[in-house]
């Protein structure tokens, strides 16, 4: 897709295969695309993996395998398809085709899937919307291509510990590059609990160009208080208290030219907080006992599972020594604001621990990915982890990954849960709006408005996320988001 003489690759995922052929000799034939086509899911995965499309159009309800023009009852294989494609190469553009039958929450529900868009092969102004869709794709292919090269390294890519292809993954990602090429300010990572977020912080010291042949040091600040807490930072000299038989360096002098991780900070006593803010500001530590500050050179990176600004106001933690930690602040979205990355971060964890089992996983069933995206995972991605871990370790037999594997526990939880479009996309919108196009009673426009308007509402009630975080998700500028709650006259949320 880079150059204006590559022949685009549009692969055609459809029940019907003369759809494929229609698209190929009629419509795109002598503008520089070239159609492969594939009648089921099997097929167009095999597609994927073999020819890595730019461009993919892909039936609603295409079937898992080969069934001779029957169509598939849901969306799981197409969803399964836009996974592959975008595990192969995440800026892949995927449009969903529609015959003009399928219900509104079957499309909210793609939208938040991720495909980029609809075309609707029933209507009259087909050909004239599936070129302007792909013209519009495949810029738009470009573009997510060069911002990837240009803002992800290769080493962070290529990572087995760092794996998402969604929109408010990627973006984190690229505030984190950005974050570890500047190596000598403070950054604050907060997150829920099993997000990663000593990972990240190992990510940026890794990538950091000054101090990544240095030290890097993890400090647990809920595990330390008092004296010890201070000796452990900053040192102490022989005789200092009771049992300083020696002098000892502290995590910050040990660290020196390196990179200190203080882990969960908003657990740090508060009578230490003041030391740390001295530290941070003047660059020099004074060891326990000792008249003689020493000075350091550390990249000081913080983590907490707690909003440090609630803690703030509620005068458990100094707003001075937050403001210092908070020169980068990034936000580690919890699991099921990236639902999308679990087929992802699944595959990355079988093949870490494939030493578990005696056999070897070639493959997954696609409901283990929809069980584990229903299930309530407090634990966020470590508890995933744990439970790959675990069904590995009890795996008797088999090359797939099977339900099976899975506990009783975890499938009862997920059996329990509504599938994801029934709790952002209610009944009664789909039904409305259906019986408004039966009665022909509303126009193309009125449809569109009614659909976003409902798309928004029940995103935000769905989504706990700042604006900025909502808009990314959508696929909206945070300018365009804000413009379409007032053209909707929906109230914004009050975080920013």
């Amino acid at each position: 897709m880079h150059g204006s003489n590559y022949q685009r690759l549009v692969l055609v995922a459809h029940v019907d295969g003369t759809l494929a052929n229609s698209i190929s000799g009629k419509i795109i034939q002598g503008r520089q695309y070239e159609v492969v086509q594939a009648c089921c899911a099997a097929q167009a995965l095999k597609l994927c993996a073999e020819r890595k499309p730019g461009l993919l159009l892909v039936d609603l309800f295409l079937p898992s395998t080969a069934t001779r023009g029957i169509p598939a009852t849901d969306s799981k294989a197409a969803t399964e398809v836009l996974r592959s494609a975008r595990r192969a190469d995440s800026a892949v553009q995927v449009l969903v085709l529609v015959n003009g039958s399928a219900s509104l929450d079957l499309c909210c529900q793609a939208v938040l899937d991720g495909f980029n868009g609809f075309l609707d092969s029933s209507a009259d102004s087909f050909e004239q919307d599936l070129l302007e869709g792909l013209a519009q794709s495949a810029s738009r292919y470009e573009h997510v291509s060069r911002s990837d090269s240009l803002s992800l390294p290769k080493e962070l890519l290529e990572s087995d510990t760092i794996v998402g292809v969604s929109d408010v993954w990627r973006g984190l990602l690229r505030k984190l590059w950005r974050t570890s090429m500047i190596s000598d300010v403070a950054a604050l990572i907060q997150g829920p609990s099993g997000t990663g977020k000593q990972v990240l912080a190992e990510s940026i010291h890794r990538l950091d160009p000054k101090r990544n042949g240095k030290h890097f040091a993890t400090v647990n600040c809920a595990a330390i208080t008092g004296t010890l807490a201070e000796s452990e930072l900053f040192g102490h000299c022989r005789g200092a208290f009771t049992g300083a038989t020696s002098n000892r360096l502290g995590y910050f002098r040990s660290c020196d030219g390196g990179t200190l991780f203080l882990d969960e900070v908003s657990e740090l006593d508060m009578s230490l907080q003041p030391k740390l803010l001295r530290v941070l500001q003047e660059g020099r530590v004074l060891p326990v006992g000792s008249d003689r500050e020493f000075a350091v050179d550390v990249r000081v990176i913080a983590s907490s599972n707690k909003p440090l600004d609630r803690l703030v106001a509620e005068g458990q933690f100094r707003l001075d020594l937050y403001q210092r930690l908070k020169v980068v602040s990034l936000a580690v979205p919890p699991l099921h604001e990236r639902l999308e990355d679990i087929p992802l971060l699944v595959d990355s964890f079988l093949e870490r621990y494939s030493h578990y089992y005696g056999g070897q996983i070639r493959s997954v069933d696609p409901q283990v990915y929809d069980i584990l995206s229903r299930a309530k995972l407090p634990g966020n991605v470590r508890e995933l982890e744990n439970i790959i871990r675990q069904a590995l370790v009890l795996k008797e037999s088999g090359t797939r990954l099977e339900v099976y594997d899975l506990s009783d526990e975890l499938i009862s939880q997920a059996a329990a849960s509504p599938a994801p479009q029934d709790t952002l996309i209610p009944a009664e919108a789909a039904t409305a709006l259906g019986r408004m196009l039966a009665d022909g009673k509303v126009n193309l426009s009125e449809v569109v408005e009614s659909f976003e308007k409902t798309l928004l509402t029940k995103a935000m009630d769905h989504w706990d996320s700042t604006q900025s975080g909502l808009a990314q998700r959508l696929g909206l500028t945070r300018r365009t988001f804000y413009n379409k709650l007032q053209k909707y006259s929906l109230a914004p949320s009050a975080r920013s």
